[in-house]
C-alpha cells in the first residue's frame, strides 16, 4: 500500500552498506553513494573493492606500485609515518590510499573483513 517492499537481499544489501558505513566511519574513512571518499583522490565503489592494510614501518621497506601509481616519481622519496596503517582500496582500475592513524588499526581491520569476506592479518615475515 505504501511504497514497495523490500526483499530479504535487498534488506540484507542495505544493512552490509549500513554496517561497512558506519565501520568506516570508526576507522577514520568516510563512505557515501556506496563509494569511499578522500579529498583529492577518485572515489572507489564498495561492491567489488579489496582493501590491503600496511603498517608504516612494513610499507616503508617497499616502493608498491600503488604509491608510484598516486605519486609518480616522487614515490621514492615519501617517507611513510611509522605511526600510522595505510589502507589501499582496490577495485578494478581505481586505486584509493588512506592513511589512518595506527591507534585505529583494529576498527581497520573490522572494515577489511567485511569489505573482503575473510580476515585480514598481519604479514609477520620480513
Amino acid at each position: 500500500m505504501f511504497g514497495s517492499k523490500k526483499s530479504d537481499e535487498e534488506k540484507a544489501a542495505a544493512k552490509r552498506q549500513r554496517q561497512i558505513t558506519a565501520t568506516a566511519a570508526a576507522a577514520g574513512l568516510t563512505v557515501m553513494g556506496g563509494q569511499f571518499r578522500a579529498p583529492n583522490q577518485e572515489p572507489v565503489p564498495i561492491e567489488g573493492a579489496r582493501i590491503t592494510i600496511e603498517r608504516g614501518e612494513e610499507a616503508g621497506r617497499r616502493v608498491t606500485a600503488t604509491r608510484v601509481l598516486l605519486t609518480g616519481l616522487f614515490a621514492l622519496a615519501l617517507k611513510k609515518d611509522m605511526n600510522q596503517l595505510f589502507i589501499t582500496i582496490e577495485n578494478g582500475s581505481k586505486v584509493m590510499l588512506c592513511p589512518v592513524p595506527a591507534r585505529k588499526e583494529a576498527q581497520a581491520r573490522v572494515l577489511a573483513t567485511m569489505v573482503n569476506g575473510e580476515p585480514t592479518g598481519v604479514d609477520r615475515t620480513p
